[in-house]
């Protein structure tokens, strides 16, 4: 069953629809309303209250500014169809974002609405995915670097070892968490021919970049 995911702890989302628990405390508030874990409290308890119509507007603004639980929980909703109407299409969207946010539950939920969906709209999806992550590498978003990379390998209906490759390289070079193994995973899978090429592609597209380290 899918689950709603909260910054302090997991619960079933079939059960918070029923208001069947109560809500662990979360860390107070930051400054910023499409951050703040106040705007996340209020959304998870709009949930409870079975008030989804604001739980959604809520989860979007957090999800629109990268907040990858939140991205989560609004895929729910929207497969579920609480809250706004049925979008596999927008669900699929933020689950994927979610997922190479690192939240674990979004990649069978993925699965899931992939499997609602025919190829052409979900190659839609991965447009809209992939326009996003660039857009924020544009603004100087570290982690879309690396999440870009990530994209190539899992979202493509054939993984991209040579794109991968070169992201995954960027990360490393920009200090990334994990990006040393993974750009050598990713170079096992590539041609040892094009092993040059690329690496001169990733470092012309690196002094492009105006990346901000966190």
């Amino acid at each position: 069953m899918a689950r709603l995911f909260q910054r302090a702890w997991s619960a079933s989302l079939a059960a918070i629809m029923a208001a069947g628990i109560s809500l662990a405390a979360l860390q107070p508030a930051a400054a910023q309303i499409d951050s703040s874990d106040a705007t996340f409290r209020e959304a998870v308890q709009a949930v409870k209250d079975k008030d989804f119509r604001h739980a959604v507007r809520l989860f979007t603004i957090q999800a629109e500014n990268d907040q990858h639980d939140a991205q989560y929980n609004l895929a729910l909703l929207l497969e579920a169809g609480k809250g706004a109407p049925q979008d596999f299409l927008k669900a699929l969207t933020w689950a994927w974002a979610a997922q190479l946010g690192g939240i674990e539950a979004a990649e069978e939920l993925a699965e899931d609405l992939a499997g609602y969906l025919p190829e052409k709209s979900i190659e839609t999806v991965r447009e809209a995915v992939q326009e996003r992550l660039r857009a924020r590498i544009d603004k100087g978003h570290a982690a879309a670097v690396s999440q870009f990379a990530t994209f190539h390998l899992l979202m493509l209906e054939e993984p991209d070892h040579e794109t991968a490759y070169i992201w995954f390289s960027i990360s490393a070079a920009l200090g990334l968490e994990g990006a040393l193994e993974a750009r050598d995973d990713a170079r096992e899978n590539v041609d040892g021919e094009r092993i040059i090429e690329l690496q001169t592609e990733a470092g012309t597209i690196y002094e492009s970049l105006e990346i901000i380290i966190d």
